[in-house]
C-alpha cells in the first residue's frame, strides 16, 4: 500500500515534513445505539513546507472533520498527526501548545468564525497577546498592522468590526489572524465557497503572494476541484472518509484515473459551454451514501460506472498508479 505521503515527489521531500497524518480514522456514535459513523477511515497525508495540498471531494466526504483533526480541534479516534516530525499526542501539553501554534485555520464562514464585539485590529492581534506574548503591547499592535497590510487591509478598516465588512474583507482579517502566530501550515477549510467569483480570485492570488513571500505551506479544502487546481501542487481526493486517489495537481487534473475524479472533473463549469462536452458529462446516480452506514468493498461502487463482483467485497488499497507520485484507490483504474 501506498500512502498519499508516500506518493510525494522526491524533490519535494524532508526529513520532517511541516505537517504529517499517519492513518488517521474519526468515527463518532450514531443517532441509534450501536451505529459507528466513519467522518474519517485512514487518511494519510505529508505537507512539505512551502507548498499546497488541494482536498476535494462532495459535502459529507469528511473534508472538514480531516482538517479539525490536523489543527487539533478534534481528537482522532485512532492514528496520528505530527508537525515537523514530533507526534503531537507524545508531548506535555505545553509541547503540544507550542507545535500547534504552527498549524492554523481559516474557516469556511468568516461571519461565524470572527468575534463580532472585536475590532479588526484586536481580532489580528489576539494570537500576538495570548499565543506570543512578546514585547510590548505597541509592539504588538505594530505587528498586526504589518498584518493588516500584508494582506491587503487599509488601515482605515483597523477599528471596523466584522458587521461592517464585505465577505472577502473578513477572509483577509482571518488569513491575517492565522499567520499572527507565526505559522508554518495554514489550513483553509473552503475558504472561497461563500465568495463571488471575482473575490474568491483575489483571495487565492493573495494567498499565492503570501506562500511566495512567507513559505508557509497550504491545506487548501473543497468542493470544487477546478478552484483547488489554481493553488494546489498536490491534490487528494476524499469519497466517504478515504482518500481514493492522489498526484500532482497536472496529473489529476489532465489524467485522472479514479472513475469518482473523472466524475468531479465533469461537473465542473466551464467558461464556454461545449456541445460534445455536455454529451460526454458523467452524472453519478444516486446520492452519497451515509458514513453511518458505508458500503462494502470499495464505497463508490453504488455509484460506479464500472463496478464488479471483486468491488463489492474488497475494498481497495490506495496503492501507486503509473508514476512515483500518483495513487490510486480502485481495482480498475483507467
Amino acid at each position: 500500500m501506498l500512502s498519499a505521503e508516500a506518493s510525494i515527489a522526491a524533490e519535494d521531500r524532508v526529513v520532517d515534513p511541516v505537517l504529517s497524518a499517519d492513518d488517521l480514522v474519526k468515527s463518532y456514535p450514531g443517532h441509534r445505539k450501536g451505529d459507528l459513523v466513519q467522518a474519517v477511515r485512514g487518511v494519510s497525508l505529508s505537507v512539505p513546507a512551502g507548498k499546497t495540498i488541494g482536498v476535494v471531494g462532495e459535502s459529507g466526504c469528511g473534508k472538514s472533520t480531516l482538517a479539525r483533526l490536523l489543527v487539533g480541534l478534534e481528537e482522532p479516534t485512532s492514528g496520528s498527526v505530527s508537525i515537523t516530525g514530533q507526534r503531537v499526542d507524545r508531548v506535555g501539553r505545553r509541547q503540544r501548545d507550542a507545535l500547534m501554534r504552527r498549524v492554523q485555520m481559516v474557516f469556511q464562514s468568516p461571519f461565524t468564525s470572527l468575534d463580532p464585539r472585536m475590532t479588526v485590529l484586536q481580532i489580528i492581534r489576539e494570537p500576538l497577546d495570548v499565543m506570543r506574548p512578546r514585547g510590548s503591547r505597541a509592539e504588538r499592535v505594530r505587528r498586526a498592522e504589518e498584518l493588516m497590510d500584508a494582506v491587503g487591509l487599509p488601515d482605515y478598516l483597523a477599528d471596523r468590526r466584522p458587521g461592517e465588512l464585505s465577505g472577502g474583507q473578513l477572509q483577509r482579517v482571518g488569513l491575517a489572524r492565522a499567520l499572527a502566530s507565526g505559522s508554518d501550515v495554514v489550513i483553509c477549510d473552503e475558504p472561497v465557497s461563500a465568495l463571488d467569483v471575482s473575490i474568491q480570485a483575489q483571495v487565492i492570488n493573495l494567498l499565492k503572494d503570501l506562500q511566495e513571500q512567507l513559505g508557509v505551506a497550504y491545506i487548501f479544502i473543497a468542493h470544487n476541484l477546478s478552484v483547488v487546481a489554481t493553488i494546489s501542487d498536490y491534490i487528494a481526493v476524499m469519497y466517504l472518509g478515504r482518500v481514493v486517489e492522489y498526484g500532482s495537481t497536472d496529473d489529476i487534473y489532465d489524467d485522472p484515473k479514479h472513475p469518482y475524479t473523472k466524475a468531479l472533473l465533469s461537473s465542473a463549469p466551464v467558461p464556454v459551454p461545449d456541445a460534445n462536452a455536455q454529451e460526454s458529462r458523467i452524472v453519478l446516480e444516486g446520492d452519497l451514501p451515509s458514513p453511518a452506514k458505508v458500503p462494502s468493498g470499495c464505497a463508490f461502487r453504488t455509484r460506479c460506472w464500472k463496478a464488479q463482483d471483486i468491488c463489492a467485497s474488497q475494498d481497495p488499497a490506495l496503492e501507486q498508479s503509473d508514476s512515483a507520485a500518483r495513487s490510486v484507490a480502485c481495482h480498475f483504474p483507467e
